[in-house]
């Protein structure tokens, strides 16, 4: 299964059935699943279980656009839609069903960039005719509010930075440190930045930003872990550990959000 960061709603293909896990009001999680014969999503809560326990079912973690690819193929399978949709929906049956009788090739770039078209036309479309007949369409994405990690927490009268966070066992060190230095830069600047424990060294600390698509965070963090063990918040650091101290997915949307949440951080 790919690792996609775990903010919900979270999106995934469960034996070619498009499943969402949702957050809902005051805590807890809600399960909501493609129906075969309408198209629009219904509670399915015993995907909740299946999605961590059920090792030997087929189940793809995806990104909101992947999803919708997947929703709108699941609908042109199960010979959904009505007029313009339906027609574009034989358009992906044929593509798929071309590249089956070549050979059973794969789909090429251009005919699964078609595909990813037609699918972001029809998907709106069908979601708006489920919405007029009481159903539900495809859930969206809700937009998570970033966090920017600080390098220090304070300082003090001297104007000396003042750190007070549980420090990173040791264990951890080397995997927490290819987290932060690994993930996407979304900002960057030319040059280095002085050290601010140790002046007199040369200027190496990065003045880059990088976000794993919930936490934002500066270069310098693991610029002073690396050199002087100064250990990033405790949100971070746990946020990094739930991953197992994998980047998760961070697409085009969150590095996008990720440079306005920093943007308006700064102004």
């Amino acid at each position: 299964m790919q690792l996609v960061r775990k903010t919900y709603p979270r999106y995934f293909v469960y034996d070619e059935r498009p499943v969402v896990l949702v957050k809902v009001p005051g805590g807890g999680l809600d399960c909501v699943a493609a129906d075969p014969r309408t198209g629009a999503f219904v509670r399915a809560m015993r995907y909740i279980g299946e999605l961590d326990l059920n090792k030997s079912a087929d189940i793809d973690e995806l990104s909101f656009a992947e999803f919708v690819e997947a929703v709108e193929l699941f609908r042109a399978h199960k010979g959904l839609g009505d007029g313009a949709v339906a027609a574009l929906y034989e358009t992906m049956r044929g593509l798929e069903q071309a590249a089956s009788e070549d050979g059973r090739r794969r789909l090429s770039a251009e005919e699964r960039a078609l595909i990813r078209s037609l699918s972001a036309r029809t998907n709106p479309l069908f979601d708006e005719a489920l919405r007029e007949r009481g159903l539900a369409g495809t859930p969206d994405p809700a937009p998570v509010k970033m966090l920017i990690a600080r390098v220090f927490d304070s300082v003090d009268p001297s104007g000396a930075p003042v750190v007070r966070r549980p420090s990173v066992p040791e264990q951890e060190r080397e995997a927490l440190l290819r987290y932060l230095e690994r993930a996407p830069i979304v900002l960057a600047a030319r040059g280095y930045d002085t050290d601010v424990l140790d002046p007199g060294r040369r200027a190496e600390v990065p003045m880059t930003y990088h976000t794993d698509g919930a936490w934002i965070w500066p270069g310098a963090v693991a610029y002073y872990l690396r050199v002087h063990g100064v250990a990033p918040e405790a949100g971070l650091v746990g946020f990094a550990r739930g991953n197992g101290f994998e980047i998760p997915e961070v697409d085009e949307d969150a590095r996008r959000r990720a440079t306005e949440t920093i943007t308006a951080a700064s102004s």
